[in-house]
């Protein structure tokens, strides 16, 4: 979109993702956030496990080990702003299944934006008045 000089909003959450064998293992959030303590859903020595990294009581990133697509769920719940706090995830015990349900239950409702941005007019990007000439 920034090629074909449209305005467009900044709403991303990084994702990295990395495969090891056949385990596929995804974090999302900013690289080197700080964190005051984590909430695991699931056993590490089992292979399949999800992290959840809290600052206070915001989940500030996650990282999904040995699950497919468990990841594009808990995305798209920080980026509706259905997460929960790190308060009401280690109440539950780091339970996910809940988040899952919910961006689920809000599927229909969700749609693409790029169609959008596509027909917004585009913007003269330049450094000198000159240029726009």
């Amino acid at each position: 979109m920034n090629m074909l000089d449209k305005r467009i909003e900044f709403k991303q959450i990084p994702m990295t993702n990395l495969t090891i064998g056949d385990c596929h293992i995804y974090h999302v959030g900013e690289r080197n956030t700080p964190f005051t303590e984590i909430i695991f859903s699931g056993d590490p020595e089992s292979g399949k496990f999800v992290a959840f990294y809290c600052y206070g009581d915001e989940i500030c990133s996650f990282v999904t080990v040995g699950y497919q697509n468990l990841h594009l769920y808990l995305l798209e719940a920080m980026k509706r702003l259905i997460m929960p706090t790190a308060t009401m995830m280690q109440r539950a015990g780091g339970d996910y299944k809940s988040i899952v349900a919910a961006v689920l239950k809000m599927a229909p409702e969700t749609e693409a934006t790029r169609i959008f941005a596509i027909k917004t007019a585009s913007i003269i990007i330049a450094e000198f008045t000159r240029e726009i000439e």
